[in-house]
């Protein structure tokens, strides 16, 4: 995919546009890990930054408190070869660019947007609590889905709201493709907290087929009930 077209779709303000291909040696010489080095090598074609956006170039604040700190935020595609884990290769990004990073990976099977939840370091860096990937998109589907999220469509409060409110359209998107078009305006907690929910149905149907005592398979039809009904009240 050509970075003018992910730029003009996701419709970066002029002043933020970077749009240059980071030289992957440039990386390298900055990662003292070698297993991390090797890693890179092995599964990350490519990678450019398409926007950095800051206060100087968007008048959104920073924010921070005891925990967080949101500066800037910066934009990457990634280019994969499809059997890479993408949140290894986002902490090891995040190790080096010391701002919330929101990563368009391409790989051989489509198109995926990588946003973080965060904790501050005292060295001022952010330590990666758990990564929200977005649902795979094909070359038609991808301009749509950038559209969809494009930056004049974020809250601009502070670059906290504005990467949480990316993230969370992101979790909204994702979780009306697994769980239907009823799913209104989820966060992305929610979308975790509907993701947990699901999981102890589906493992509590399992349960049930296999269990041949009555009463055990009445309980937990019973607790697998209550589970939908809470599962079910969370979606609008």
């Amino acid at each position: 995919m050509e970075t003018r077209d992910i730029i003009k779709w996701w419709n970066f303000p002029r002043a933020t546009i970077i749009n240059r291909n980071l030289p992957k040696a440039l990386i390298y010489s900055h990662i003292k890990n070698q297993a991390q080095k090797q890693y890179l090598q092995d599964n990350m074609k490519s990678i450019y930054v398409l926007a950095n956006l800051k206060t100087s170039n968007t008048n959104i604040a920073q924010y921070e408190n005891d925990n967080e700190l949101y500066q800037e935020v910066q934009f990457l595609y990634v280019r994969t070869n499809g059997k890479s884990d993408l949140k290894k290769i986002y902490k090891i990004l995040l190790n080096l660019i010391p701002y919330p990073l929101v990563i368009l990976n391409e790989e051989p099977s489509g198109y995926s947007i990588y946003t973080g939840k965060f904790e501050k370091l005292s060295n001022g860096f952010l330590k990666l609590l758990k990564i929200y990937p977005s649902q795979i998109y094909n070359n038609k589907d991808l301009k749509c889905a950038l559209q969809q999220f494009s930056i004049n469509s974020l809250p601009k409060q502070n670059f906290k709201t504005f990467y949480n409110g990316l993230s969370d359209k992101i979790a909204a998107s994702l979780a009306r493709k697994q769980y239907g078009e009823k799913v209104g305006s989820v966060t992305r907690e929610e979308k975790d907290e509907l993701d947990d929910l699901n999981k102890k149905i589906e493992n509590l149907r399992v349960k049930i087929k296999r269990e041949h005592q009555l009463n055990r398979k009445i309980d937990m039809q019973m607790r697998k009930k209550k589970l939908e009904e809470e599962f079910f009240n969370k979606l609008t």
